[in-house]
């Protein structure tokens, strides 16, 4: 014959499987935090990786579109190399104003979420965790 079962407090398996819960949330609410951050890091770089590479590209677009080219006045001048150049570096200025502008708005959109997500969750975990 065996020995008849231990008897378990009641309380003792209700505080142990409510502690094994709350270490669970911990580690995924720790998981989810990390994730924003790391979202908000990339943006913030990828942001500060399209800055760059827009300056950089506007820069000799911007010198040579100043200095070398006569302006196209005439239908006949459309049809000059100078002006095809120009017009190329006029929508190369124009692509790098919009890359600009972009990085700053995906900067905007998505760091600064990231961050405010971040902060709103872990105030909340710290309220209701006690």
């Amino acid at each position: 014959m065996q020995p008849p079962p231990r008897k378990v407090r009641l309380t003792q398996e209700l505080k142990h499987t409510q502690a094994e819960q709350m270490s669970h949330l911990q580690i995924k609410h720790q998981t989810e935090c990390d994730l924003l951050e790391d979202l908000r890091t990339f943006s913030q770089k990828r942001a500060a990786v399209e800055r760059d590479y827009a300056q950089k590209l506007h820069k000799p677009v911007a010198r040579n579109h100043k200095s070398l080219f006569p302006a196209c006045l005439s239908f006949f001048l459309l049809r000059n190399m100078f002006c095809v150049w120009r017009a190329y570096l006029e929508g190369t200025v124009q692509a790098t104003q919009s890359r600009l502008s972009a990085c700053d708005n995906y900067k905007l959109q998505v760091a600064d979420a990231a961050k405010t997500a971040r902060l709103q969750k872990e105030h909340l975990f710290q309220i209701y965790s006690g």
